[in-house]
């Protein structure tokens, strides 16, 4: 989030005949006033989602130094304004979850002038590193500065911003938010763009750090500021002391007070009504920059109530499951004459359109429709082309950022926050069950209702009670160098774990886990390239983890069914240490596995390499017919005339009618059907750089390179890979001339 400043122009204090500008923000500048540049946040309709880099000032006093946007002035206040300067810093006991604005008696100052009145970071109310403002002391009107800057805090932009403007059209600029504060709309004193962010703030759970009880009740005075501070103490606040009230001036509306220029006196004003409460007359008092009777307002203090539910809104999708909402306000009566506010739930929700989507076919999730809605759209970088096609990032995202729409460019490690929010009814993660709802994710049980608790059974049944599910499991240890077979898993199964534990606990064994989906086409680790790190990979809508190659036992599970076949494969290289790979994974009875028990008496045992099991451990009857049995055909040429090349041939699982497919082969003992070939391509060998050719200065080394061949063969340089030949000649510098 970007820091926002609040700031007067010149000294603050103006003439009779001055402009009336006083304040004037610095957020949206394209640039600082010390020429330093700022990369503005791509904001949505309800606030900022990823973080402005600014420069700011920690040394608000003398210097104003600038430093990087990594240093918080949370942190850096304490040395910057020292309790022994003149106005040191007050941190009030009242805090709002970790936040307390910080007042100083001290000018503030930015990158090039001290004319800065407030600070504070956007969107970090329960940010306990980054939760702080700082406000400059200029009298009882520093009660608006700390407002604009509490503001802030709770994510409320400037009113200005193009964002207010698309939801609330162009605003009149006296609400606290506005970037010139010349005069608050005391009546309506924040704009509805601020109600709408500040409220979707808090109802996405970033401000529950303020639902924790406090440790000691904070008691709030009663009397009116006006009651405490006279208008002559309102005039020494602001201007300093001596300085009193101006004669003839209009009461209540603006403050106008004595002060001095040139050896003469003038009037100034900070274009701030009196303090509410202050003597206007014989009974009566300011209030809202008017001047009232005190016996016709009435001090009855009115708490509020919730008025009825409204009707539930259109469903958020047409099918696939969705959400509708129902809000209800505090308006029966709404609170008045400080009355509490309505406590309890605000907005409540329920699904809809449950039944599932005739594109669901297709095998795309919701999630990744909305990112391709954004295909096209390179985020005006000139790292990504205007081809650039959008996917869902899941893996290295936070539980609080699963309910944003978190794209990455497919191809690359690029992405980014497209949307602030997902559509609701959108699955938090495709292997939960959990949906979002205006942002955060709610429990919802497997049949897509929320608050149910149904939920997925090992292979896949929603409520189901796993007495429909067999197992399938077995044990790969003995490889070839190159891609070893070693298990097809057919399309419907769940619960999918397998596992390749490293040689003796090693890491990075040379054995590596691969995939490949049904048109033979590697998702995982092909062509002699492995990842090393974890990854995500959806098939289908299904998601797949993969651990990476960098742990002890690397892995790859699933828990949801799978909606296309997959085939394991193992990656034997280097020095051949025998891999260990386990599998298992659930897969639905066929009717005829449901039928019933056979008759009691001896029965001889059946042992499986691969055993199909029950959750029962029962084990299957075993078949009359003659057992089915894979045949391998011839092998074919090989993909390349040296280095990573493969060799592949058919292999086929062949049995009597009735039994069709893989699965009616004995998986353990399917042959391979693909193998490395070829020799090793002719290689680069780089000998030692020269010594640099100058003593001082910018000089050039040289490194001899030969092209070699197997077995250490010498070749002609146009054998060897001219695109990735290394450098011969560089530049170098000793030492400066």
């Amino acid at each position: 989030m970007s820091a926002s400043w609040i700031r007067r122009r010149g000294a603050g204090t103006q003439e009779v005949a001055a402009p009336e500008p006083q304040f004037v923000s610095k957020a949206d500048r394209r640039r600082s006033e010390d020429g330093v540049g700022e990369v503005r946040p791509y904001c949505s309709p309800y606030g900022c989602d990823r973080q402005a880099r600014t420069f700011r000032a920690t040394t608000f006093v003398g210097s104003c130094a600038l430093v990087p946007p990594s240093l918080c002035p949370c942190t850096s206040l304490p040395a910057s304004l020292p309790s022994s300067a003149p106005g040191p810093l007050h941190r009030p006991s009242l805090l709002l979850g970790g936040h307390a604005p910080s007042t100083t008696g001290q000018d503030l100052c930015g990158a090039t002038t001290c004319d800065t009145l407030g600070m504070a970071d956007v969107g970090t109310m329960c940010d306990p590193k980054r939760s702080c403002s700082v406000i400059e002391d200029d009298g009882l009107p520093s009660a608006f500065t700390t407002a604009h800057e509490l503001g802030h805090v709770f994510n409320m932009p400037h009113d200005n911003v193009k964002v207010c403007e698309e939801v609330s059209g162009k605003l009149r600029g006296n609400h606290m938010m506005s970037p010139t504060l010349i005069q608050i709309d005391r009546a309506n004193p924040w704009s509805a763009c601020s109600a709408a962010i500040v409220t979707d703030f808090l109802d996405s759970g970033h401000g529950d750090c303020l639902l924790d009880e406090p440790s000691k009740p904070v008691s709030l005075p009663e009397d009116l500021p006006g009651a405490s501070y006279p208008l002559s103490q309102q005039c020494e606040l602001a201007f300093g002391l001596g300085s009193k009230p101006c004669p003839y001036m209009q009461r209540c509306s603006k403050l106008w007070c004595t002060g001095k220029a040139k050896g003469q006196t003038l009037c100034q004003t900070r274009h701030f009504p009196w303090a509410d409460g202050t003597s206007c007359g014989d009974g009566s008092f300011c209030l809202k920059g008017a001047c009232v009777e005190r016996r016709s307002l009435s001090k009855h203090r009115v708490d509020g109530s919730w008025a009825k539910w409204e009707p539930y809104g259109p469903c958020s999708r047409t099918c696939g499951g969705g959400v509708q909402l129902a809000r209800r306000q505090c308006s029966s009566p709404a609170p008045a004459n400080g009355g509490k506010y309505c406590e309890g739930v605000r907005v409540k929700y329920r699904s809809c359109k449950l039944e599932s989507c005739p594109s669901s076919a297709s095998g795309k999730s919701f999630r990744e429709e909305q990112c391709q809605a954004f295909n096209g759209y390179n985020h005006s970088t000139n790292r990504l082309t205007l081809a650039v096609a959008w996917v869902p990032k899941y893996s290295g995202v936070s539980p609080r950022d699963k309910c944003k729409l978190i794209c990455r460019a497919n191809g690359t490690g690029y992405f980014y926050v497209l949307a602030p929010k997902v559509v609701d009814g959108t699955l938090c993660t495709p292997d939960s069950t959990s949906v979002c709802v205006q942002g955060k994710c709610i429990k919802a049980g497997c049949d897509g209702n929320l608050g149910s608790k149904k939920k997925f059974d090992k292979c896949g049944v929603c409520g189901g009670d796993n007495k429909s599910c067999k197992k399938v499991s077995g044990l790969f240890t003995k490889p070839m160098h190159g891609y070893n077979f070693v298990v097809a898993i057919p399309a419907g199964a769940s619960s999918i774990d397998i596992r390749q534990r490293g040689y003796k606990g090693l890491i990075g064994d040379d054995n590596y886990l691969a995939l490949k989906n049904s048109q033979g086409k590697y998702l995982l680790n092909g062509h002699f390239v492995v990842s090393a790190v974890e990854r995500d990979l959806v098939v289908k809508g299904s998601l797949l983890r993969y651990s990476g190659t960098g742990t002890a036992v690397e892995s790859l599970q699933a828990s949801r069914p799978i909606l296309e076949p997959l085939t394991v494969e193992v990656l034997s290289v280097g020095k051949m240490t025998p891999p260990r790979v386990r599998y298992s994974f659930y897969l639905p009875k066929e009717p005829r596995e449901d039928r019933a028990p056979p008759p009691p008496g001896p029965r001889a045992p059946s042992v499986l390499h691969n055993s199909v099991l029950s959750l029962s451990n029962q084990v299957e009857q075993p078949d009359a017919r003659p057992p089915a049995r894979w045949v391998a055909g011839s092998w074919g040429p090989c993909s390349a005339s040296c280095g990573g090349g493969l060799q592949r041939r058919p292999v086929d699982c062949r049995g009597p009618p009735g039994q069709r497919g893989a699965s009616a082969c004995d998986a353990a003992h399917r042959p391979a059907d693909a193998r490395a070939c070829g020799e090793p391509c002719p290689a680069w060998e780089l000998g030692a750089w020269s010594p640099c050719s100058k003593s001082c200065g910018r000089g050039f080394k040289r490194r001899p390179l030969k092209c070699v061949g197997h077995g250490g063969r010498l070749l002609a340089r146009d054998r060897c890979n001219l695109r990735r030949k290394p450098q011969e000649l560089d530049f170098c510098v000793l030492r400066p001339c």
